[in-house]
């Protein structure tokens, strides 16, 4: 009798960094429990400041209030409920250990990566929630416990974790701090989530 494959555990460590001189960052993270699967969103309230901070913890909560529904569907609906305010760019995922798939949707100027042995990126679809959107298509993926997802807004400048060293990969929380030293930039509220998939 063959022993079952043992399912991953997502570890998940995210890093914001205010706009010099304001007081609220308009960047913000989010991750959460539903069942089995794990949720992870990362926002990007438009321009800086207070606006932009309510902006994204308005999209937070909307989001994290749809217990059951699938990502696009809850994007869509916090579209609608998000006409009083600035708007906001947004990735949200959710990842299914059991199954192992990450199934993501992403508006604006949000942009991923699943760095595996074939690295794979994607970018929001044009759009800011808030002012009406299109149709929303899931990008459903597979990964191993090798691999690291990576979101970052618009804050940093890309990421690419080929060159980097093996031991960042499975330490989110180190990996997260490294990027916002490494790649934010200094003229934006920044923000980057990391999840790595510990067997």
């Amino acid at each position: 009798m063959s022993a079952r494959p043992q399912i991953p555990t997502p570890v998940i460590a995210a890093v914001t960094r205010t706009y010099p001189g304001e007081t609220a960052c308009g960047d913000m993270v989010a991750w959460w429990q539903e069942g089995d699967a794990t949720l992870a969103c990362i926002v990007d309230g438009l321009g800086h400041g207070p606006d932009a901070h309510h902006a994204a913890r308005s999209l937070l909560a909307l989001v994290e209030g749809q217990v059951g529904v699938e990502p696009t569907q809850r994007l869509a609906t916090a579209d609608r409920s998000m006409r009083h305010t600035r708007g906001a760019a947004a990735a949200l995922v959710r990842i299914d250990p059991a199954a192992g798939t990450i199934t993501t949707a992403a508006v604006g100027n949000i942009q991923g990566a699943l760095f595996a042995k074939r690295t794979l990126r994607f970018d929001g679809m044009p759009g800011i929630v808030g002012a009406g959107l299109r149709p929303l298509k899931p990008l459903v993926v597979p990964f191993v416990p090798a691999d690291i997802l990576v979101l970052w807004t618009d804050g940093l400048r890309p990421v690419d974790l080929e060159a980097d060293p093996p031991s960042l990969r499975g330490d989110p929380e180190r990996l997260a701090a490294d990027l916002m030293a490494s790649h934010g930039r200094a003229s934006d509220d920044c923000g980057v989530l990391c999840v790595a998939f510990r067997g």
